[in-house]
């Protein structure tokens, strides 16, 4: 099986949630990630981990079982000068002839029985074109992001139940929400003028963005809100911004991008553009762990405010781990609270992107050190 879908269509979750339901007596299943650096030798050691000998020049998974390899992202590894990718070739070879050769003395076969394979890959990212001498052996299946309507429903029965727990005011706006973030999230996957390129090669939006929101929108907590759903709504904002205003890099694709968060907010009723957007729109969860409160995601009073917070604590850093000489001007306390809120998340990743001296590496360390981490 060859699955086929852009990032965040659940190609990979679907796999893996079809192997937790196999027979572990009758089944193996192995997970190969590819990326532009595996090669044939890496792919080979990999298939070959996971067998034991039988008899002979005979390898395969223990007797009565069948072994499943699950190749992840197949169209990754480097295209070599003949256009070939070398794993993808060994992969063939294995699928058409059922054996490997030993790497050490290439006279001796290793002939894999009882194995089998499945794979998915993003067509956008990669090779664009993969072997069709290996893709003929596939059942092809193309995975597509989910339709409006069927979105719509998830994420709001997700949301829902979270603020059912809160006031009136507050879980009547779970519907609103949803609605809205769905307008940007369509306008923002659907427009030209947000399409990756090679100068804006991390323009890459999908569904995971729209999980990413309703995610922190979550770790508002009712005592917080009560009677208050502007706050609701301006961490909404919050959220768009850091999911999808923080990669945008020039000032077109800003102000067309505020363009779908006015025309959103429309869903919210009365609700003031002025006053869900109003600065500073920073929301954090260490300003109240730093002062001896229990950790809770709300914004700073103000700018001053969380220059205190930040300040104390790198006088901390200077004074524990090393002397660093930093200005905390608003745009660098602002990248900070970008990077805690993402590596304060469940496997949060952040790639900062800038030119040296920037900053990146400095205010890493320092959100580091205020996360306790």
């Amino acid at each position: 099986m060859l699955y086929v879908g852009a990032a965040g269509t659940g190609k990979t979750t679907n796999v893996k949630d079809y192997f937790s339901t196999l027979d572990k007596e009758k089944t193996i299943q192995a997970s190969i990630n590819f990326n532009s650096y595996t090669d044939s030798k890496a792919m080979q050691v990999v298939i070959e981990s996971q067998v034991d000998k039988r008899s002979g020049i005979h390898f395969g998974p223990p007797l009565g079982k069948v072994l499943i390899y699950f190749m992840d992202d197949l169209n990754m590894p480097y295209l070599d000068k003949y256009g070939t990718q070398s794993p993808i070739c060994l992969v063939r070879q294995i699928i058409d002839y059922g054996l490997v050769y030993d790497r050490d003395h290439l006279e001796e076969k290793k002939k894999l029985q009882d194995i089998m394979f499945s794979a998915c890959m993003n067509p956008k990212s990669g090779s664009f074109v993969v072997d069709l001498r290996l893709t003929r052996h596939f059942t092809l299946v193309a995975c597509l992001t989910a339709e409006k309507e069927i979105l719509t429903t998830i994420y709001h029965q997700i949301l829902d139940n979270h603020l059912r727990t809160f006031d009136k005011a507050n879980a009547d706006l779970s519907k609103k929400i949803i609605d809205a973030t769905m307008a940007v999230f369509l306008g923002v996957v659907g427009s030209p003028q947000f399409a990756p390129t090679a100068r804006k090669f991390h323009y890459q939006f999908n569904l995971r963005d729209f999980s990413r929101i309703v995610e922190n929108i979550m770790l508002a907590q009712p005592g917080h809100y009560r009677g208050q759903p502007l706050g609701l709504l301006r961490l909404w904002a919050h959220e768009c911004h850091r999911v999808w205003r923080d990669r945008l890099i020039e000032e077109a694709d800003e102000k067309l991008y505020a363009t779908f968060m006015t025309n959103a907010i429309k869903a919210f009723g009365d609700a003031k553009a002025d006053d869900i957007f109003e600065e500073p729109l920073v929301y954090t969860s260490f300003v109240a762990a730093c002062e001896g409160h229990e950790p809770a995601y709300l914004p700073i009073k103000s700018m001053e405010h969380l220059k205190g917070v930040l300040e104390a604590k790198l006088e901390e850093y200077n004074e524990n781990i090393a002397s660093m000489n930093l200005v905390l001007f608003d745009q660098a306390m602002q990248h900070i609270s970008r990077i805690a809120r993402i590596v304060d998340l469940p496997a949060g990743s952040a790639l900062l992107v800038g030119v040296g001296g920037s900053g990146k590496q400095s205010l890493a360390k320092l959100t580091a050190f205020i996360l306790a981490y």
